[in-house]
């Protein structure tokens, strides 16, 4: 008579993930479209021993190298991204020495990357310059930190505001600035730019501008196909923003920062739901002027 062997349900389910994972890398390789597998999002979702379990010895020099992704031209959440950025940017380090074992290449943090909530909320096209906010909250934060004594520059253009349901406002935008303090919080977050001490936003949709939870009124309405200019001068600590280039009342000068808050500079920050933006950090020429010419595009800064 031959004995049953029992096998444990986690080693089920671990066959079951790495069985799966295997499967969307045959999607890969033949489809080039999708970027995302399990271990990417075991990564992303900090889930150490889950990623470990993932690493396939075999896979992971094709799977994650972005130099391939750049070459087939990913377009989406995943673009230029890959499991060893999550896991050093998630602190895991067994998963990144394995990784680093396994052959996966280096590649160099985008110019803006999801900062805070769901990526499943969000599109970004790198190739159009674009972001679509589909579900709940999610913040994007550049890469580059304005420094102290030196003055930053971008720009967002308002593509649509969404409005599903009776011209009911889904848009709740907050964009501006946050400084090195501004936590990265993995998965979802209700707390916005200028929710907190370190970060100021500015709303047109609500007509106010925040910093700390603190609201203060701005008498402007801001409508699709709008282009915002969104200026940090860290010489003479404020922060401007302007409309279609319009720095004049109520736009210009609205936040005087304590040299405190704001430590040893600013990044380029920005939170939505159900709209869609077209940003610029300096890729490209911008569609109007800066308050003055010694403002620069966040992109020729120093990438943290």
């Amino acid at each position: 008579m031959t004995a049953k062997v029992l096998v444990p349900p986690t080693y089920m389910y671990i066959r079951i993930y790495i069985y799966m994972n295997r499967l969307i890398y045959a999607y890969m390789h033949i489809h080039m479209q999708c970027g995302m597998t399990v271990l990417l999002l075991a990564c992303e979702a900090g889930h150490e021993e889950t990623a470990k379990l993932l690493v396939p010895p075999t896979l992971a020099a094709g799977l994650l190298d972005a130099r391939s992704t750049a070459l087939t031209g990913f377009v989406g959440n995943y673009a230029g991204y890959s499991a060893l950025l999550w896991a050093k940017e998630r602190a895991l380090a067994s998963v990144v020495e394995m990784l680093h074992a396994s052959g996966a290449a280096e590649i160099c943090p985008l110019a803006l990357a999801l900062f805070r909530g769901l990526s499943t909320n969000m599109k970004l096209d790198m190739t159009e310059q674009t972001v679509e906010f589909t579900g709940g909250y999610c913040t994007l934060r550049s890469t580059q930190r304005c420094p102290l004594g030196d003055k930053g520059y971008f720009e967002l253009e308002i593509l649509d505001t969404m409005y599903p349901l009776y011209g009911i406002n889904t848009m709740y935008p907050q964009y501006g600035f946050v400084s090195a303090a501004f936590q990265r919080m993995p998965g979802r977050s209700d707390e916005k730019v200028g929710d907190s001490v370190d970060s100021w936003s500015f709303d047109g949709e609500n007509q106010q501008i925040k910093h700390n939870a603190q609201e203060r009124q701005y008498d402007c309405r801001w409508k699709k196909g709008d282009v915002l200019g969104l200026a940090c001068d860290l010489k003479d600590m404020h922060l401007h923003v302007s409309v279609n280039g319009c720095f004049d009342a109520p736009n210009g000068l609205l936040f005087t920062l304590s040299p405190d808050a704001v430590r040893d500079g600013l990044f380029a920050a920005f939170t939505g739901i159900k709209s869609k933006l077209r940003y610029n950090l300096g890729e490209a020429p911008f569609k109007h002027a800066p308050p003055s010419a010694d403002f620069k595009g966040f992109v020729q800064f120093g990438a943290e």
